[in-house]
């Protein structure tokens, strides 16, 4: 699943400025939903239903405006978009399956971690980029013999094989900032289908 954010203006619409019922054609080449989809004319959002209707496409969704739109307005439609059938390759089923049902965005934060000669460690942060993941708080039960111990990790991750993730990452998502413990992959015959991070709580953002 992956957010996208297209810029247009009302000459892009059908129709002739100000009128009703204008409509938009989006570029997705998967399928969108109206979970996430938010729609801006001017930098106002648009309810749906009263001020538009969509139809939700595995390309080329059309968005309705229902009230009157001018060749200069901007318009701002973000919105996500799940691969189609046809994804294949290494991460097909992951991107199929589970990213596709259980998805989020994320934001994904480099970090460069040095460590000087008297041993203290310096944490450098890149510059952020949305990722696809999945997300699973990690809930580890203990024995009665074991009691009074902590569990190992706050959050499991899964993504895809072509994303990058690298000990030490932050990831941040609904205002709280986790950090990439360890990694690891996945294969099937041979073919790696996913990665798994495993991470901890730092702080809400």
């Amino acid at each position: 699943m992956a957010v996208r954010t297209e810029e247009f203006t009302g000459a892009d619409l059908t129709g002739s400025s100000g009128d009703l019922s204008r409509t938009l054609t989006l570029t997705n080449t998967g399928l969108t939903s109206q979970n996430g989809f938010l729609v801006y004319v001017s930098g106002l959002a648009l309810a749906l239903t009263s001020e538009y209707t969509v139809s939700h496409l595995s390309a080329s969704t059309v968005v309705t405006f229902v009230g009157p739109v001018w060749d200069d307005q901007t318009i701002i439609a973000n919105y996500y978009e799940t691969p189609g059938s046809n994804v294949s390759g290494a991460d097909g089923d992951f991107t199929n399956g589970p990213l596709a049902d259980f998805g989020v965005v994320a934001t994904r934060t480099p970090v460069t971690m040095t460590t000087d000669f008297s041993g203290n460690k310096t944490y450098v942060d890149g510059t952020d980029e949305d990722i696809s993941i999945v997300l699973m708080p990690y809930n580890v039960k203990y024995d009665l013999d074991k009691s009074g111990l902590n569990k190992n990790y706050d959050m499991m991750a899964f993504v895809g094989p072509s994303v990058t993730l690298n000990k030490y990452d932050k990831i941040t998502y609904d205002s709280r900032i986790y950090r990439v413990d360890s990694i690891s992959t996945r294969d099937f015959n041979g073919t790696r289908i996913f990665n798994v991070a495993m991470l901890f709580f730092v702080e809400d953002e």
